[in-house]
């Protein structure tokens, strides 16, 4: 991780390289702040400058041995303690060596994420994760040995808030007096449930949220997408790049399915059978996950086009091109059929997740949309 991979944060930068240079690097630091700020990747990219054999001026190399193995997060003297727990591959006394391969994954696919982004990577999204004592003790043991490669052994506590009391306890000594040569770096997002005796020993940096220019400086670099679509992330993420991520990807993912029921419904009211056909085998093809969640949208979109046939349109949440098409469509959505509708589609997302044939499912779906999309309003007094 180079620190000109991170988003902003040039003074937090400024101070961390001077450091390094003026060889006053604090042997306990905790990055603190809101989330998505870049505080780990950049706990990570000084640990990579410290270790840097050819380190320039204002970043790490790149290129060196020590910096190739950071890139990859093999490096011998680095370790990383995460929040983590039982899952179904891994049980008893869980700790972090049992995830390090998900967790390089997760970490190198985005430097930003989520505590829970990575309670989903490992398969444990609906649980809480905690650092144990058996953690704590087994990186007091590892910071004994001597650097391998490096000048120094670095650790990387993510989220010291989850440690346990007993786990925080036994580290104490460890933070207060660690061994000749060991860096600890502590992120966290929430100070408050750290033990103050914790706190006072570290050197407290606090990292900022990103202003609204460098979330779109670092979206532009990242993506190619729709720029009212990026204007949208930004809004949304109040200083949180992963936020602005999220959004982004989620919205793209959407105009996705936007235009894939778009398709759908001219096709039904057309009643272009083989056109249909051919839709439904694009979609076989999507996989469950994704096909669960266009059907999901269908539901909600079906829904807001009956609201606006309502004339109810303050209670519209549609985009632009959302509303666009529904100026016309949601005269073919109507009391007399949007409930049969809903169901219709509520129910081949239940025959998905069920595992059921895809095709089968979608091609009895798209000709029950024919038929009630055929329906006339009824007649009201």
């Amino acid at each position: 991780m180079l620190f000109s991979d991170i988003i902003g944060q040039q003074e937090i930068k400024r101070r961390l390289l001077e450091w390094v240079r003026n060889d006053r690097i604090p042997h306990a630091m905790l990055f603190f702040g809101p989330p998505g700020t870049g505080k780990l990747a950049i706990a990570v990219a000084l640990a990579q400058y410290a270790s840097c054999r050819e380190r320039k001026e204002r970043d790490s190399c790149g290129v060196c041995p020590s910096c190739v193995k950071f890139g990859k997060l093999v490096h011998p003297d680095l370790h990383f303690v995460l929040p983590v727990m039982n899952t179904q591959r891994v049980t008893g006394k869980p700790v972090t060596d049992d995830f390090i391969q998900q967790w390089r994954e997760a970490f190198l696919s985005n430097p930003y994420l989520s505590e829970y982004q990575w309670y989903e990577a490992i398969g444990a999204e609906n649980k809480q994760g905690f650092i144990s004592k058996n953690e704590s003790q087994q990186i007091i043991r590892k910071l004994g040995y001597k650097p391998y490669e490096s000048a120094f052994r670095m650790v990387i506590i993510w989220l010291p808030e989850k440690l346990h009391p007993a786990a925080a306890n036994s580290l104490l000594k460890l933070v207060e007096e660690p061994p000749e040569g060991t860096i600890i770096f502590m992120v966290s997002e929430n100070t408050d449930q750290i033990l103050p005796t914790i706190l006072s020993r570290t050197q407290l940096l606090f990292v900022p949220p990103l202003s609204e220019e460098k979330i779109r400086e670092g979206l532009s670099k990242r993506s190619d997408a729709d720029p009212a679509l990026v204007e949208d992330a930004i809004r949304k993420a109040n200083g949180n790049f992963n936020t602005a991520l999220q959004t982004l990807e989620q919205d793209e993912q959407e105009q996705v399915y936007f235009d894939y029921f778009k398709g759908l419904m001219r096709l039904c009211y057309k009643r272009e059978i083989i056109a249909i056909s051919d839709w439904v085998d694009r979609v076989a093809v999507l996989g469950r996950e994704r096909q669960k969640q266009l059907l999901d949208y269908s539901i909600r979109l079906l829904r807001e086009n009956f609201i606006l046939r309502m004339k109810q349109d303050r209670l519209n949440y549609m985009s632009a091109k959302e509303a666009e098409f529904s100026e016309k469509f949601n005269l073919f959505i109507h009391e007399g059929n949007i409930r049969e509708l809903v169901e219709s589609f509520t129910l081949a997302a239940n025959h998905i997740e069920a595992n059921g044939n895809a095709r089968i499912v979608l091609m009895d779906l798209s000709i029950s949309a024919v038929r009630l999309l055929m329906q006339k309003s009824p007649v009201t007094g």
